[in-house]
């Protein structure tokens, strides 16, 4: 005969810390250009463009230029200027979506 497993308790981890973070999305329109380096354009927010050897890297430098502009707005009390509806994506681009926190 089998003994019933005594019943456990579900314990979550915090995530006071996390809650108080914003979180925004920012919409990455990415392409390759002939000679084989990307091309990001950030689709949401006017003016973020950059240029990189991979997507990683690519990625990886739109995100800071993102989270500045963003702090930049909220910082002034401004209003985030989102592009709404953001442009058309272009037949050789893909689109990325990343979840930034601030």
């Amino acid at each position: 005969m089998m003994k019933p497993n005594p019943p456990t308790t579900s314990r979550s981890l915090p995530t006071a810390a996390s809650a108080d973070v914003p979180t925004f999305g920012c919409v990455v329109y990415v392409s390759t250009l002939p000679d084989g380096r990307k091309k990001g354009r950030v689709a949401n927010i006017e003016g973020i463009e950059q240029i990189a050897g991979s997507e990683r890297e690519l990625l990886q430098r739109i995100v800071p230029t993102f989270k500045k502009t963003v702090s930049d707005y909220l910082a002034a009390g401004e209003s985030i200027p989102w592009v709404d509806p953001m442009p058309a994506i272009a037949a050789d681009e893909q689109k990325r979506f990343l979840p930034v926190h601030l």
